[in-house]
């Protein structure tokens, strides 16, 4: 009987850790999307826009490649600007200053939250990615065909969440869009399950609440839906 009970109250714990680390999740996340929308208002552009296309530079094309490897784990000791488009990256790069050419680097939109006072100047790129659920998010432009055919008008600026569990993806629908019911294709918080196309429901068949997948939150236009 004892150990019935503290079972149980070990499971209501777990479930209340839980929806506390959603509840931060979904709260970084809008977090986020603030700092781009004031950068934005400040600067004239999004942060890594450096082209001024107004679609930051990064391309999100593969999740399995978005790993917390692309991002900065140290700290620059001043901000530098790339001279031109081919310049190699190197640690606090930002966009060139008289050059319209696109940038594509990960990092580049953290250095310019940093360097435009919206996050710690002395905050690792990863550090100011990560989320409260255990993973970090990218941030550039999402593409609905492939990359390397695409238009503008085809590419949608984008905060991509590989590795997000159903029940905090359907959360998050909820605290943006207003709705996490079965259309997960049709608002500016998605899931897919390619980097291209949207999948219609939040969960598929033989997946649980838990089941990890890939979200997409759109912060400025959303693509069309068929």
């Amino acid at each position: 009987m004892l150990i019935g009970v503290l079972v149980a109250i070990s499971l209501q714990s777990q479930g209340l850790v839980e929806q506390y680390r959603q509840s931060q999740f979904i709260n970084q996340v809008r977090a986020l999307d603030s700092k781009l929308q004031t950068y934005r208002n400040v600067n004239g552009r999004w942060p890594g826009d450096c082209n001024r296309d107004g679609l930051l530079d990064y391309p999100l094309a593969d999740s399995s490649l978005l790993l917390p490897e692309l991002l900065d784990y140290a700290v620059p000791d001043s901000f530098t600007a790339a001279t031109d488009a081919t310049t190699t990256y190197s640690l606090g790069m930002v966009c060139p200053d008289n050059t319209l050419d696109p940038y594509a680097d990960a990092n580049v939109v953290f250095n310019e939250f940093k360097r435009g006072g919206l996050t710690p100047t002395g905050q690792p790129n990863r550090v100011a990615a990560a989320h409260s659920l255990g993973n970090q998010a990218y941030l550039g432009y999402f593409s609905t065909i492939p990359i390397d055919f695409a238009l503008l008008e085809e590419r949608f600026n984008a905060i991509v969440l590989p590795r997000i569990t159903i029940a905090a993806a359907r959360k998050l629908a909820v605290a943006i869009d207003g709705f996490d019911g079965s259309a997960a294709n049709l608002h500016r918080v998605r899931r897919t399950s390619d980097m291209q196309n949207f999948d219609p429901l939040w969960t598929a068949d033989g997946e649980t609440e838990a089941t990890r997948i890939t979200v997409v939150v759109f912060f400025d236009r959303i693509p069309p839906h068929e």
